[in-house]
């Protein structure tokens, strides 16, 4: 896959430690990937899925930095904002993307927090869906069933 860019390389060290940090195991060939693109962009960039309300979309990808000081953010600060049940957050999902929009792709760990293999699913930072119980959450959205199925989806 072509890179438009990137911030450098990730210890695997730094890599661990984040990922102790969050408590889940990240799928491997993320690791792999990180490990010498910190921050990466693809030239194809762009995945299409369908979303909760039935409907064709498209979002672009953008990973998220394992460097604090990283223009664009981290991984560990955007994960508050994904997390926090007080405002509209979901518990066990890992953002490690995000889109030019504000969206978040994340691995989704709500079926089995000790897999290295989760699901991907996209969050929509500005829609939210209300429960029985009345509480609500941001809308998620299934876009593969792993990341090795994600990362064949991504076009221009």
């Amino acid at each position: 896959m072509d890179i438009r860019r990137d911030n450098g390389k990730n210890s695997l060290d730094e890599i661990k430690r984040v990922q102790n940090e969050l408590g889940y195991f990240f799928p491997n060939n993320y690791i792999d990937l990180i490990r010498n693109h910190d921050a990466l962009r693809f030239e194809k960039n762009i995945f299409d899925f369908k979303n909760i309300y039935n409907k064709e979309d498209e979002r672009d990808l953008n990973f998220l930095s394992f460097k604090s000081d990283h223009l664009d953010g981290d991984i560990l600060s955007n994960q508050d904002n994904v997390n926090d049940l007080e405002n509209y957050g979901i518990k066990d999902l890992v953002v490690f993307g995000i889109c030019a929009n504000g969206d978040y792709i994340c691995f989704d760990y709500r079926e089995d927090s000790k897999t290295s293999n989760p699901k991907i699913v996209l969050v929509y930072h500005d829609d939210f869906v209300d429960f029985d119980d009345g509480t609500s959450s941001m809308v998620v959205n299934d876009v593969a069933n792993n990341f090795d199925e994600f990362l064949k989806l991504l076009h221009e």
